[in-house]
């Protein structure tokens, strides 16, 4: 168990990276952000996570950075789906291809018995 003052002591981004190794089926990566071949920040099951935090009122992604990131989650075995976890403020937003979101949600409907 932390203590807050430990707690208050971290960066925010390692507590956000900490964050991601809690929730379901999410793992820290190694070595985030030291090592070129220690790909993105983290894993949340079948995405490759990168992590951003800014006490901004706003933030902006890239069409250059998402692509980077999207090949390296295919290049990450077994070949996994882009996404990013951004903290904005006290808002935290997961941000994914809306074709990766559609997927999952066809095959949750099928698992639901909704399909058509």
């Amino acid at each position: 168990m932390e203590t807050p003052w430990t707690k208050a002591r971290k960066a925010r981004h390692v507590v956000q990276e900490e964050r991601l190794d809690e929730l379901h089926e999410g793992k820290k990566g190694v070595n985030s952000g030291r090592h070129w071949r220690w790909k993105r920040d983290g894993k949340m099951g079948s995405f490759l996570v990168e992590c951003r935090d800014t006490q901004a009122r706003s933030f902006s992604i890239s069409y250059d950075e998402f692509q980077t990131i999207t090949r390296e989650a295919h290049k990450t075995p077994p070949g996994l789906l882009p996404a990013m976890q951004i903290d904005i403020m006290d808002l935290s937003l997961f941000v994914l291809r809306l074709i990766d979101h559609e997927d999952r949600e066809m095959r949750l409907a099928i698992l639901d018995g909704e399909s058509d």
